[in-house]
């Protein structure tokens, strides 16, 4: 072979082998692009997932402290022995009966004179208020 033709067969070679991994070189970037967009969307589903699982437990934590006050609360209104009234309710009664005016017993005591009237009516009906009632 001359040396004309070992160039130009070198050429094509060199040309084939330069085509090929050009086209192998396209299809990797379309893997790599398609890889990226994988990823980038796996990315956005964790952020997603971790944003609901910061609600829920921002909601477990308020579910735990409505619970905790629940509990608070239920346990102060079972209890088995007699809770005392305010004193000031009694001193209410008494002022009441011994006939001073509603708003002078309010003024007295720091009370309104609707919570006073409310409070003698109950007296009057022989009822006890809610809080003081044996459960």
């Amino acid at each position: 072979m001359d040396l004309q033709t070992t160039i130009t067969l070198s050429s094509i070679v060199l040309s084939i082998i330069l085509l090929l991994r050009a086209a192998f070189g396209h299809i990797s970037a379309k893997k790599q692009k398609h890889i990226l967009e994988s990823l980038k969307n796996e990315v956005a589903l964790l952020k997603e997932n971790e944003t609901r699982e910061k609600e829920f437990q921002q909601s477990l934590k308020h579910a735990a402290v409505t619970t905790n006050l629940e509990k608070t609360r239920s346990a102060y209104t079972h209890k088995k022995e007699k809770l005392q009234a305010p004193e000031r309710y009694g001193y209410a009664k008494a002022m009441f009966q011994s006939g001073m005016a509603s708003d002078k017993i309010g003024t007295a005591l720091g009370m309104s004179a609707q919570e006073i009237t409310q409070l003698a009516k109950l007296a009057n009906l022989g009822v006890q208020p809610a809080d003081t009632r044996k459960r």
